[in-house]
């Protein structure tokens, strides 16, 4: 039997079909297209057209390949939301977390809602990137149209509209959104009130797993929508194998670096509050505190400067060029607010080492990268010693998934700063944990024989810390 996965990140999406054979999950990748935020008319946005376009195109040629898949799903990157008319047609282009009209409004945000009232009232870490800041940045720097708005979707839920003409409010991505009482559950509309959003924007949270309806696009009404996990880090854990006897200590390594443990409560103490930790929802019914760290973000963003400069940007030639390069004894702060701004990287990552008494102007193109990866190996260290304090419980291996896993230099360094086994892969675990969620959710795979169907699907690498 097989599904169809529309993962979609913040610089690639891709169409993805599963196919369950023999205990195990045949993927085949249909489609990938690459796509990049861009500025229109002043803000950072994304092309939701030609999101879609890609979308319904390979769905098509993926149901022309596999005509007995039986259901879809989409996933995406988290906070981001679609404003819409009466008619359910975008108001203003699908604005982009990383647009600096959250910084701007951003004072007048927190005098509505302080940083650890919004905590409180939500369990989530109060961010600039956060749903909530968006909206309100989006009621004070756009009126009118916000006046014309009539619905707010989010982001997943916008393309399960455009595929299903239902509504709904993803449990897993609302999580991320800073709208929700903590656990996911409901929207808390207490902060709805405190900031001026419309809570008629938004009707109730969706279950997960569950089943939306028919497919209404043309050609492929044969499947059926399913919300298989909205949140691409809560489709990525769902393809885990997990020890339930065992914290489960994760690292979904992509643009962002998303560091977590799977645990059925939120973590809601003041030290939780203190490190910035945010309690999302996973796929099923429970929860992944986690702390949302800039990722290879900063590396993708030196690629494209040295690109753009005529220089080597090829990612296996810039980690060769970094295993070769000596450690420079420093790293930065990846979660320091200019690494999340586009333009300018290697200056920022030279600017960063420089205050550190490192000739920054002497640093070769694997000097930077293998800085860059140290600092982020440097910063889970600390992540994974902050949950460990939280939950009592010793992290014994890292489950690291996601594009990262791929790079054997960042997984290594990794396992060398934490001192205990890095298990890299899957290294596609969104879309691997969608298809098994539909397979679930349609009762083509009992729940009960998912770790068993991950171990005969996934292929791992353990890393062990030097010695």
């Amino acid at each position: 039997m097989t599904a169809l996965a529309v993962d979609l990140g913040s610089s690639s999406g891709r169409i993805v079909a599963g196919t369950l054979i023999d205990g195990r999950i045949d993927e085949v990748e249909v489609r990938r297209f690459p796509h990049q935020a861009r500025f229109v008319d002043g803000y950072l946005t994304w092309d939701l057209d030609f999101i879609w376009s890609e979308v319904v195109a390979g769905l098509r040629e993926a149901f022309s390949r596999f005509p007995h898949a039986v259901s879809v799903s989409v996933d995406t990157w988290g906070v981001d939301s679609v404003c819409l008319d009466d008619d359910f047609k975008p108001v203003v282009p699908g604005r982009a977390y990383r647009d600096e009209r959250t910084i701007r409004t951003h004072t007048a945000f927190r005098s509505r809602l302080s940083d650890e009232a919004a905590w409180a009232a939500t369990g989530i870490a109060p961010a600039t990137i956060n749903t909530a800041n968006q909206l309100f940045a989006y009621l004070h720097e756009e009126p009118g149209a916000a006046a014309d708005t009539a619905h707010v979707l989010l982001l997943p839920d916008y393309f399960t509209y455009l595929l299903s003409g239902q509504v709904g409010w993803s449990r897993s991505h609302a999580s991320s959104s800073g709208l929700c009482a903590p656990g996911a559950n409901e929207f808390n509309d207490e902060v709805f009130e405190a900031l001026g959003i419309p809570r008629d924007w938004f009707g109730d949270v969706s279950p997960e797993h569950s089943v939306v309806g028919p497919c209404t696009v043309e050609g492929l009404e044969h499947l059926t929508v399913v919300r298989a996990g909205a949140h691409d880090t809560a489709c990525a854990v769902h393809a885990l194998q997990r020890d339930v006897t065992q914290e489960s200590y994760f690292l979904s390594c992509g643009s962002w670096s998303v560091l977590g443990v799977l645990r059925d409560e939120p973590l809601l103490s003041r030290a939780a509050y203190e490190l910035g930790l945010t309690n999302e929802a996973r796929g099923d019914s429970g929860l992944r505190p986690l702390f949302n760290i800039t990722g290879l973000w900063i590396l993708q963003e030196c690629q494209r400067q040295w690109r753009e400069a005529g220089q080597s940007h090829d990612i296996v030639e810039l980690i060769r060029m970094a295993e070769a390069a000596p450690s420079l004894g420093v790293t930065f702060n990846p979660d320091e607010p200019q690494f999340a701004l586009p333009e300018g990287m290697v200056d920022r990552v030279r600017d960063a080492v420089a205050a550190e008494g490192v000739d920054a102007a002497a640093l070769s193109q694997g000097d930077i990268v293998r800085l860059v990866l140290e600092s982020l190996a440097a910063r889970y260290k600390r992540g994974i010693e902050d949950l460990t304090a939280l939950t009592g419980a010793p992290a014994t291996q890292l489950n690291l998934m996601g594009g990262g896993s791929r790079n054997a230099l960042l997984c290594q360094l990794t396992a060398d700063a934490l001192g205990i086994p890095v298990i890299a892969g899957p290294n596609e675990a969104s879309a691997l944990g969608s298809v098994l969620a539909q397979l679930e959710i349609t009762g083509h795979l009992d729940p009960a024989e998912r770790n068993d169907v991950i171990g005969a699907t996934a292929h791992t690498v353990e890393y062990r810390p030097a010695s």
